[in-house]
């Protein structure tokens, strides 16, 4: 069923259709219905929302169900004048960057120039620099980066039109526009034989069944971040996009990853925010092996194994914040991969059972190549001091399972680096161990942790942050939000101190055996 609609944006009617894409006061949804509604005059459009709580229902009306909405709020009937239905790049890029009309610019230029010189009575000056402002505006031959985001574009224009209007764009984002299907995108890759990045970001687009018969050898970088694809969508584009270097995917619907060889350039590949959840399946990824970069951000994983020989060999920079990754074997695993350099790692329970200075030195022990952790350069005195440091912290555990093969193997399983550390540095010294220990002991604190009428008490480090005290009050009583702290002295009980510095040790607050912790929600 289709539809004839006046739109502001189109000056000529123009036919709407079901599964267009339109646009209505910064919201933008599917068209799933044209036609009439029972009750109701006049014919109207149902529209799918992308945002499920733009809509009132799932495409049903007073028992009637006129199309399926994605959600159940998701669905409404607007009126067809008020919606945006989109225009063309060229109509898009000429609105934005300006049509030059010579006679006209060069008639504003010397009105202008001669209203100046009357006003300041300066018949010798001259607007330099004008022409040339009006050039950079106008001359869309020139132009190398276009930005069409949110530009409502629905179509490249007519035949050759962009080509002949633009042909030297070399970078081109038209993310979050009203575009239905690739073949419109390929029809613009068409035109612009120099482009190298793209950016279709947030357009939900279909793949033709005739995509193979497009080659786009030119393009360099892709980008494609929040379209509802899985990874079958994106083998596909690997092959019309056969050359790509650099393909950012996130917040996709991808899952598995079963691939193959058709990335035969690929150094980048950003896979942040897709529900992937299994190590096993970013394994498969190891079949590409020109990956320099990978983005594993919000992926779901819990642990990093690797298995026989599928690593990423050419791997440098690798980025797995935000993950569920509890155990430092995990991090001993990257020890495995030969060139990675550096690593971006945050917002993971492991990194929440030590201070973060001692993650970090625990971090550098286990990945012997790591040059930069979280963007701050590892020097080499840092790197000395981690490994030396990693010794001590578990040389009493060494000394105890050394001499037996099967618990050192079982040791050596969860310290992957602990026999090449101390071939580096020597043994360590079980004298000083015992010593150190002691000293640990002797430093710790007595103190009573309170909520309402239960009280526990512990004995803390001085060392601990505020942070992980409030997780272990949260642990200790069982609670369903994040508690606040209140420290109280056992010499001054009048005095509280609100303990609002997470980043700051206990001991910054001269706490003694016998303080107290109150805990409130």
């Amino acid at each position: 069923m289709v539809f004839k609609v006046e739109n502001e944006m189109v000056p000529v009617k123009q036919i709407i259709n079901i599964g267009d894409r339109v646009e209505c006061l910064g919201h933008f949804g599917t068209v799933k219905y044209v036609g009439f509604i029972e009750g109701y005059p006049d014919s109207w459009l149902g529209i799918d929302w992308d945002d499920q709580s733009r809509g009132k229902h799932n495409g049903t009306v007073n028992g009637v169900r006129y199309f399926t909405a994605s959600y159940d709020t998701s669905g409404s009937f607007v009126r067809p004048e008020k919606v945006q239905l989109g225009h063309s790049a060229v109509k898009a890029i000429t609105s934005r960057y300006g049509r030059r009309d010579d006679a006209l610019t060069a008639k504003l230029t010397e009105q202008q120039l001669l209203s100046m010189q009357q006003t300041i009575n300066a018949p010798f000056v001259k607007l330099v620099g004008f022409e040339k402002v009006t050039d950079k505006q106008s001359d869309f031959n020139s132009l190398q980066v276009v930005n069409l985001r949110l530009q409502n574009v629905c179509s490249a224009g007519g035949p050759n039109e962009l080509k002949q209007l633009c042909p030297n764009v070399v970078e081109l984002d038209i993310s979050k526009n009203l575009l239905t299907n690739w073949t419109a995108v390929f029809n613009v890759c068409s035109q612009l034989e120099h482009l190298q990045w793209l950016n279709v970001s947030e357009n939900l687009l279909q793949i033709p069944d005739d995509y193979e018969m497009y080659h786009f050898p030119n393009l360099k970088v892709l980008i494609c971040g929040n379209m509802q694809l899985n990874w079958d969508a994106v083998l596909k584009l690997s092959k019309v996009f056969m050359n790509i270097e650099e393909l950012r995917a996130p917040n996709n619907e991808i899952k598995r990853l079963d691939t193959n060889q058709d990335f035969t350039q690929l150094k980048l590949l950003d896979l942040e925010g897709n529900n992937i959840q299994d190590w096993n399946e970013v394994c498969k990824l190891t079949i590409i092996n020109t990956i320099e970069h990978l983005n594993l951000e919000n992926i779901g994983i819990n642990k990093i194994k690797f298995d026989g020989c599928n690593i990423f060999r050419n791997l440098k920079k690798l980025v797995i914040s935000g993950n569920f990754i509890n155990n430092w074997e995990s991090i001993g695993e990257l020890n495995k991969l030969p060139n990675l350099e550096d690593l971006r790692f945050l917002k993971s329970p492991i990194l929440e059972t030590e201070n973060y200075a001692t993650c970090i030195q625990l971090i550098v022990a286990r990945i012997g190549n790591l040059k930069v952790f979280n963007g701050a350069t590892i020097r080499p005195d840092e790197r000395k001091g981690a490994e030396y440091d990693y010794i001590k912290k578990y040389g009493l555990e060494w000394l105890s399972v050394k001499d037996d093969p099967q618990k050192k193997g079982a040791f050596l399983e969860v310290h992957n680096r602990y026999e090449e550390l101390i071939e580096k540095y020597g043994a360590p010294e079980e004298s000083e161990l015992v010593v150190q220990s002691k000293l640990i002991k002797v430093s710790l604190i007595e103190m009573e942790l309170i909520f309402n009428e239960r009280s526990v008490t512990k004995k803390l480090p001085p060392s601990i942050l505020v942070q992980k005290l409030i997780m272990l009050a949260q642990r200790l009583f069982n609670l369903s939000t994040r508690p606040s702290l209140i420290y109280i002295s056992g010499k001054q009980s009048e005095i509280e101190i609100e303990l609002n510095d997470e980043g700051k040790e206990l001991g910054f607050y001269s706490v003694q055996d016998g303080d107290k912790i109150i805990v409130r929600c």
